[in-house]
Parts: C-alpha cells; structure tokens; sequence
C-alpha cells in the first residue's frame, strides 16, 4: 500500500507540487527539528518542498515508509552533491552551515539521514510533520581528518 508520504515525496522530487500539494491539509504543520523552524499552512509547506530541492537528485535510499491511518515514519538516506542553493541556505540560517567556509565544499558528496514522522487526518491529509536531519553526521563528513 503507498502511504500518503510516498505520494508527498514522489510528486515533489517530480516537481509535480500540484499532486504533492494533495497530500497537505489547509493546516498542516512542518516543523525542521534540527532548528525547530515552523512551516504553517499548505502553502508554506508547498513552497518549503518546491525551495528544498537544494541537492542534485539522486534516488534516495528508503529504509522506513510504513503508515496507519493516524500517522506515519518515513526514513531515508539522502545521498546527493552540495550545491551553491544549500550553501546559501547555511548563510542564511547558521545551523545549516556545515563549515567555516561552505563555498569550498559545493561539489562535494554527501550521505545523511533523514526522517520524517507525520499525522494523518481523516480526510488522508498529512496535518503535522516533523522532519529530521542528522546535522552532526552530515557536518562530520566535511570535517579535516584528525592530526596525528
């Protein structure tokens, strides 16, 4: 069975937000928790999806998309490119920022795990969403080697 998110995720990496805007209830709540930054509102939360396309698309690695009809995890391993946009985004906010200097790692791969636990109204819409992302364990990879 596709669970709700499945369809959120799919249609937004397709770009195809008028689908992934279905998924979202009027009210819906999306909370970032590494900064605990809130996104109230369908249309916030569309605009949130179409400005998070900041890594090359590459097919994510899914471990967890499991749902009931009151809420629902989802769990993958994002692996992608920096990109300028997601540098920007660290000038922006500085818990996103990954380095001293940001600019010198566009280019880089990366892996990290992110995790998304959701509630589910009765209409099938998603009403609230807390988004997790392993801050430390991307900021690690970017990190000098230990001196001897």
């Amino acid at each position: 069975v596709r669970t709700v998110f499945r369809t959120l995720f799919e249609s937004g990496k397709a770009n195809d937000f008028e689908t992934m805007a279905t998924t979202i209830a009027d009210d819906c709540e999306w909370v970032m928790m590494p900064n605990m930054q809130k996104f109230k509102g369908k249309a916030a939360c569309v605009e949130l999806c179409k400005k998070g396309k900041l890594s090359s698309d590459k097919t994510p690695d899914i471990m967890t998309d499991v749902a009931t009809a009151e809420w629902g995890a989802f769990e993958y391993m994002n692996n992608g490119t920096i990109t300028k946009e997601l540098v920007h985004l660290g000038a922006l906010d500085p818990s996103f920022k990954l380095t001293a200097d940001d600019s010198a790692i566009v280019g880089k791969k990366y892996s990290v795990a992110v995790c998304f636990v959701y509630r589910i109204i009765a209409e099938g819409k998603i009403s609230q969403l807390h988004e997790y992302l392993d801050m430390e364990g991307l900021k690690k990879q970017f990190q000098p080697p230990p001196r001897p």
